[in-house]
C-alpha cells in the first residue's frame, strides 16, 4: 500500500494555480514557479522612484510659490476681520475688493514713506560719519587707510543703497519688478481665499464623520455624544481667535505705539521718525525683552544729538513702551494666548532669514497657531479619511506603513517633504546658526544666573535682567576704553613695529635668523603697502559682509537674551505636554542633558574667564595698551578648541613687543605658560567632568564643526558631541526608567 501524496507549496513568488504543473520524487506536486509577480513589484518601484524623482525636481521649483501661498493665507487672515464687516453691508463680491485693494493702498503706501524716510535719515548718517573721518590725526595709517578705501564716497554711495534694500531686498529694478509682481499675486491669492474661506473650512471639515459611531454600530445623538465634525469647527475658531487673534492684536498695538513714537521723534526733530517709530512700535509688543530693543535707536539719537529736546523723544518713547507693556498684557495675552518672549523673537528671527520681514509674519502666525493648538485641551482625532486599512498595514515595531498605492503616495510624498525640508533649512541657515550660538549663550550663563536667584530670592527674569544689566555695563566700559585708546594705541603699534623687529635683530637667539631675512625690512613694507593693498578691496564686497555680521551679531545676542529669561517656562510646558507614560524618561533625559550642556558652557566660560583676567594682568603689569580689549579677545578665542588659545595670546605678543623686546618675550613666556596649565590641569578639571570627550573626539569634532560652518561649527559641535556621549550612557543604565521591566527576572535572583 503506497503512502498517500503529499502537498508541498514552497515559499516564493509562485503562481496561485492549484493544478500540478510538475510532480516531483515520491509524487510530491510543486508548484511551478513564474516571475509575474517579481516583475510586477519591480515595475511598480521602477514607476513610483521616477514618478517620485519627477516630484521632487518639481517641488524643488515650488519654493517660492509656497511662500507665496503662505504669504496670501497669513494676509487673508489678517484682513478677515474688516472683510466680514464690510460684507455684512456691501456683500461679499465689493467687501473682497475693497479689502484687496485696501491693502495694495497700505503695503504701497507705507514702503514709499518708509523708502523717503531711510533716504534722508541715510543723508544724515553719511555726513555723520564724515564728520568723524575728519577728526582722524592726518597722516596716520588709519587716515592712510581711509583714504586707500575712500570711505567717503563708498559710505555714500552704499547708504544709498540701504533704503531700497531694506524695504524690496535688493537695488536691481528687476528685482523691484518682481517684488511688485509677487505682492500683487499675494494680495489676489488672498482675496480668492477670502472669498472661498467657507467652502475650504467644509471641505476640511468633512474629513472626518459626521457623527460618532460606537461598537455596536448606533450613532448617538448629540445630547449624548459631541460631532466630531462640531469639535473640530469649534477647534479652528479657537486657532483663529487665539492664535491668529494674539498677532492680530499685536500688529494693531504695534502700529498705534508706532504712531506715538514716530510723531514724538518728528515734533523733536529727530531725523528717520517713521523708520524710528515702526522699529520701536514692532519691538514695543515683544515681551520682556522688546522694550529695551525698541527704545535703541531713540536712546543712540539722543546721545548723538546734544539738543536737550531730544530728551522729550526719549521720554516719550518709554512712557510709550510702558503703557504699550500694559496694554499688550491686557488687550493680547488675556485675551488670546501669551506667547512669550523666546517663541516670539525666535520665530521673527527665523522669519527675517526665510524671507525677509514678510517671512517674520507668517513665521510668527504659524507659531501662535501652534501655541493655541497646543494649549487647546479638546483636540480633535486624525480623520478617519486618514487611516490605514488593517488589511494593508505593515507593521515595522511601532511605526505602521501602508500597503499598496498607500504605499507608493507615501515614498512620492516623503520625497517631496525632504526636498523641501532641505530648501527650508538652506533658507534658515543663518537663524539656526543663531539659535545653536545663542542657546550655548544662555545655557552657559543660566547658572551664574540660577545662582543668583537662589540666593537674593528673586524671580528668574528679574535676575537674568540683573545679570545682564552688569554684563552690559562692563561692555560699554571696555567698548569706551577701547574708542578712548584704540586709534592712539594702533597708530603706536604700526609706527613702532619695524623698529621693533630692528631690535630683536640685535638679540642673540633669533636676531641672527632675523637678519639674514631682513625682517625689519620686509616689516615697514608690509606696513606702507597695507593701505593700498586694502584700496584694491571692492566697497562692494566688505561693506554688505560687514553689515551681514552685525545683524548676525545682534540676532544672536537676541535668542540668547530671550532664551535665558524664558527657557525655564518653555521646559516647563514642554515637562506638562509630554504623555505621562513618557514623562520620567523624559525629564531624565532632559536634566542629563541640561546639567552636561550646562557644565560644559559653564565650565567653558569660567576658563575663557580665567584666561581673560590673565592676558587683563599680564597687560597692566607690562603696561600694555588696550588691556581691556586684549581681554575680551582673549576670552572669545578660548571658547574655539585646539586653536583659540594661540590666536587669544598673539595681541598680547604683539602690543607687548611694541613696548619693547623684553617685555614682549616676558608676555609670550608667561601666556605660554598659563596656556600649557590651563590645557593640561584647569581645562580637565572645570570641563573633562561634564561631557567626558576624548582630546581625539575633540579635535575631530573642531574639525568637522569648522569645515561645516567655520569657528561657529567648531564651537558648537564639540559639547553637542559630549551631549549625545552622555544620552547614551544614561539610557544604557539599569536605573533608568524602563530599563527594570526588561531584565531578566532570573537574573535579578540570582543577584
Amino acid at each position: 500500500m503506497s503512502p498517500p501524496d503529499l502537498i508541498v507549496v514552497a515559499p516564493g513568488p509562485f503562481t496561485l494555480d492549484d493544478s500540478p504543473d510538475e510532480r516531483g520524487d515520491g509524487g510530491t506536486r510543486v508548484s511551478k514557479p513564474t516571475v509575474s509577480v517579481t516583475l510586477g513589484a519591480l515595475l511598480g518601484v521602477i514607476v513610483i522612484a521616477v514618478v517620485a524623482f519627477s516630484a521632487a525636481t518639481f517641488a524643488a521649483r515650488l519654493e517660492d510659490a509656497i511662500g507665496i501661498t503662505l504669504a496670501a493665507a497669513t494676509l487673508a487672515l489678517f484682513t478677515s476681520p474688516p472683510q466680514r464687516a464690510m460684507e455684512r453691508r456691501l456683500g461679499s463680491i465689493a467687501a473682497t475688493i475693497i479689502t484687496a485693494l485696501g491693502t495694495l493702498a497700505f503695503v504701497l503706501g507705507m514702503s514709499y514713506v518708509v523708502l523717503r524716510d531711510l533716504s534722508r535719515q541715510a543723508s544724515a548718517v553719511a555726513d555723520l560719519i564724515r564728520s568723524r573721518l575728519a577728526d582722524v590725526r592726518t597722516g596716520s595709517l588709519a587716515d592712510r587707510t581711509f583714504d586707500a578705501l575712500q570711505l567717503d564716497s563708498t559710505i555714500d554711495e552704499w547708504l544709498r543703497k540701504v533704503p531700497s534694500a531694506v524695504v524690496v531686498g535688493d537695488t536691481g529694478g528687476t528685482h523691484i519688478g518682481l517684488q511688485l509682481v509677487a505682492l500683487f499675486a499675494i494680495v489676489i491669492l488672498a482675496a480668492f481665499f477670502q472669498s472661498s474661506a467657507g467652502s475650504i473650512t467644509n471641505w476640511f471639515v468633512a474629513r472626518w464623520p459626521r457623527d460618532v459611531v460606537t461598537e455596536t454600530g448606533e450613532s448617538p445623538t448629540l445630547s449624548n455624544q459631541t460631532s466630531p465634525r462640531l469639535v473640530v469647527r469649534e477647534f479652528l475658531f479657537d486657532l483663529d481667535r487665539r492664535g491668529v487673534g494674539s498677532v492680530r492684536r499685536s500688529l494693531v498695538l504695534a502700529l498705534a505705539s508706532a504712531a506715538v513714537v514716530a510723531f514724538g521723534c518728528w515734533v523733536c526733530g529727530l531725523p528717520g521718525s517713521t523708520v524710528v517709530g515702526l522699529w520701536a512700535g514692532a519691538w514695543f509688543v515683544v515681551p520682556t525683552v522688546g522694550w529695551a530693543v525698541g527704545l535703541a535707536p531713540i536712546g543712540l539719537l539722543a546721545a548723538l544729538d546734544t539738543r536737550p529736546i531730544t530728551i522729550v523723544a526719549l521720554i516719550v518713547g518709554v512712557t510709550c513702551a510702558l503703557a504699550t507693556t500694559v496694554a499688550r498684557r491686557r488687550f493680547v495675552d488675556r485675551a488670546t494666548i501669551r506667547i512669550g518672549p523666546a517663541p516670539h523673537v525666535v520665530a521673527v528671527g527665523c522669519g527675517i532669514a526665510i524671507a525677509g520681514f514678510g517671512g517674520s509674519l507668517v513665521v510668527l502666525v504659524l507659531v501662535s497657531v501652534l501655541a493655541a493648538g497646543l494649549t487647546n485641551t479638546n483636540r480633535p482625532g486624525a480623520p478617519t479619511a486618514w487611516s490605514i486599512p488593517a488589511h494593508s498595514a505593515h507593521r515595522i515595531g511601532a511605526i505602521t506603513l501602508p500597503g499598496g498605492w498607500r504605499s507608493g503616495l507615501l515614498v512620492i510624498g516623503s520625497v517631496c517633504s525632504a526636498v523641501l525640508l532641505w530648501a527650508l533649512i538652506h533658507r534658515a541657515a543663518p537663524a539656526i546658526v543663531w539659535l545653536l550660538i545663542g542657546g550655548f549663550i544662555a545655557i552657559a550663563v543660566g547658572r551664574p544666573v540660577s545662582w543668583l536667584e537662589s540666593r537674593t530670592r528673586l524671580t528668574h527674569q528679574i535676575s537674568g535682567a540683573l545679570f545682564l544689566t552688569v554684563l552690559g555695563a562692563v561692555m560699554t566700559l571696555v567698548i569706551i576704553t577701547g574708542a578712548q585708546d584704540g586709534a592712539r594705541t594702533t597708530a603706536t603699534v604700526t609706527d613702532q613695529l619695524p623698529t621693533v623687529v630692528a631690535q630683536l635683530e640685535q638679540t642673540q637667539f633669533i636676531g641672527g635668523w632675523l637678519s639674514d631675512h631682513n625682517a625689519s625690512v620686509w616689516v615697514e613694507a608690509q606696513v606702507n603697502d597695507l593701505p593700498q593693498r586694502l584700496g584694491k578691496a571692492q566697497p562692494s564686497d566688505w561693506l554688505p559682509a560687514l553689515g551681514g555680521r552685525v545683524v548676525d551679531l545682534f540676532w544672536t545676542m537676541m535668542f540668547a537674551v530671550a532664551l535665558l529669561l524664558d527657557g525655564p517656562r518653555l521646559l516647563n510646558a514642554a515637562n506638562r505636554s509630554v504623555p505621562a507614560r513618557h514623562r520620567r524618561q523624559y525629564s531624565r533625559l532632559i536634566r542629563v542633558m541640561a546639567s552636561a550642556l550646562g557644565g560644559y558652557a559653564a565650565g567653558a566660560a569660567m576658563v575663557a574667564g580665567i584666561n581673560g583676567a590673565v592676558v587683563l594682568v599680564i597687560a597692566v603689569a607690562l603696561g600694555v595698551g588696550l588691556a581691556p580689549i586684549l581681554a575680551v579677545w582673549a576670552f572669545v578665542w578660548n571658547f574655539v578648541p585646539q586653536i583659540g588659545g594661540f590666536m587669544g595670546g598673539v595681541p598680547l605678543v604683539l602690543f607687548a613687543l611694541v613696548a619693547g623686546p623684553v617685555r614682549g618675550l616676558i608676555a609670550g613666556v608667561l601666556f605660554v605658560t598659563y596656556q600649557f596649565i590651563e590645557n593640561h590641569l584647569i581645562q580637565p578639571a572645570i570641563i573633562g567632568a561634564a561631557i567626558d570627550v576624548a582630546p581625539w573626539g575633540t579635535l575631530l569634532a573642531a574639525l568637522a564643526g569648522g569645515a561645516a560652518a567655520g569657528v561657529i561649527g567648531a564651537v558648537v559641535l564639540t559639547p553637542l558631541v559630549g551631549v549625545v556621549r552622555v544620552v547614551r550612557a544614561e539610557l544604557g543604565r539599569d536605573d533608568f526608567p524602563g530599563n527594570m521591566s526588561r531584565v531578566d527576572p532570573v537574573s535579578i535572583s540570582e543577584r
